[in-house]
């Protein structure tokens, strides 16, 4: 597994290298076109930290949707403007690179899954989460009913989609050991925003790392029935699924800026949690949403996560603690980093 994250983070850098950054407000994401040699002949020179005075690039977890609605709806009714912050919102050209986004300076901030976060600190792409989006794992193998999968020991000789992320073939090992299974007895496929498609068409015969509030309400939305087991049943420890990140000096250089950005992402998600029909409509009309899901399916997405949407941004440092521990004993991290240096609740609003 060693091997997978090391040329993930290289393939992530050499991305940044070509200057592909964030999607971009567009929502049409660029590949990495620079090879794995020439990420490890350079190493990118960091970007000075943004003024407040300067605009915010934000780099979301994904296609604009319900998990990052906090963000949308401040942008969307002015939150940040407000508060005086001029933030722009993009999506990354895959899911497993905000981290490097964000290490690098590419973006000021962006949205992670907090294992994605330790293994960045592992491959010194330092981050800190500065925040909580959803506080509970939501990551799930899903399969479809009447796919000849009842339970993971069926999928021995089957395909299995994940979005790519690094954290998640571990995660996927230790959900296979449920079942009597290794890696070596089925086929991973990198499948990035593709997750649902490859799983309608056949092309997989189940998805990791997909949740029940995204994945699961977009196939059952689609007329489908998905089989949906948590990853918390299947040996995945607490964790929080999303987190807000930036850079440690950054945020040591300007705290009431990133103090400004939090408060009117709480004020966005609490905008969101009271105006759902809203939210949906937000999520449709933002160029960065995904074109290959409809309203129904947005609207289903919508209903299924506003209630895990965190209220008030804060981190349970225990738990941060106890995942760290747990990664340090699975070999997912070779040193068990100290809980302040990677999280901290110090710019939450007030």
């Amino acid at each position: 597994m060693r091997i997978a994250y090391v040329l993930g983070g290289l393939v992530a850098v050499a991305c940044l290298l070509a200057g592909c950054g964030g999607g971009g407000g567009s929502g049409a994401a660029a590949e990495p076109v620079a090879t794995t040699s020439e990420a490890s002949q350079e190493k990118p020179v960091p970007i000075p930290c943004p003024k407040p005075s300067e605009q915010m690039e934000v780099t979301l977890d994904g296609h604009a949707g319900a998990e990052n609605a906090g963000i949308l709806m401040a942008e969307q009714r002015g939150y940040f403007r407000e508060t005086g912050l001029d933030v722009f919102v993009k999506t990354p050209a895959s899911p497993e690179y905000p981290v490097s986004y964000v290490a690098v300076g590419d973006d000021d901030v962006g949205i992670a899954q907090q294992p994605q976060i330790v293994l960045g600190n592992e491959l010194e792409e330092s981050v800190v989460a500065i925040g909580s989006v959803i506080s509970k794992p939501t990551a799930a193998m899903i399969w479809l009913k009447g796919s000849g999968v009842d339970e993971v020991a069926d999928l021995e000789g089957k395909r299995i989609a994940t979005s790519g992320a690094l954290y998640q073939s571990d995660l996927l090992e230790q959900a296979l050991a449920q079942g009597g299974l290794t890696p070596d007895d089925i086929e991973v496929v990198a499948a990035g925003y593709e997750l649902v498609p490859k799983l309608l068409n056949g092309e997989v015969d189940a998805i990791f790392g997909g949740s029940a509030n995204m994945e699961g309400a977009s196939l059952e939305a689609r007329g489908a029935e998905p089989v949906i087991t948590p990853a918390r049943e299947l040996g995945a420890p607490p964790y929080d699924e999303l987190m807000l990140i930036a850079r440690p000096k950054c945020v040591a250089k300007h705290p009431a800026m990133y103090r400004r950005f939090m408060a009117a992402v709480a004020k966005g998600t609490a905008a969101a949690k009271q105006d759902p029909e809203g939210t949906a409509q937000a999520i449709e009309g933002n160029i960065g949403s995904d074109p290959k899901v409809g309203g129904k399916e947005i609207e289903a997405q919508v209903a299924a996560t506003l209630p895990l949407l965190s209220h008030s941004g804060r981190i349970d440092l225990a738990q941060a603690a106890d995942l760290l521990r747990w990664m340090r004993e699975k070999g997912m991290i070779e040193e068990e980093p100290p809980v302040e240096q990677l999280f901290t609740n110090d710019y939450l609003a007030p």
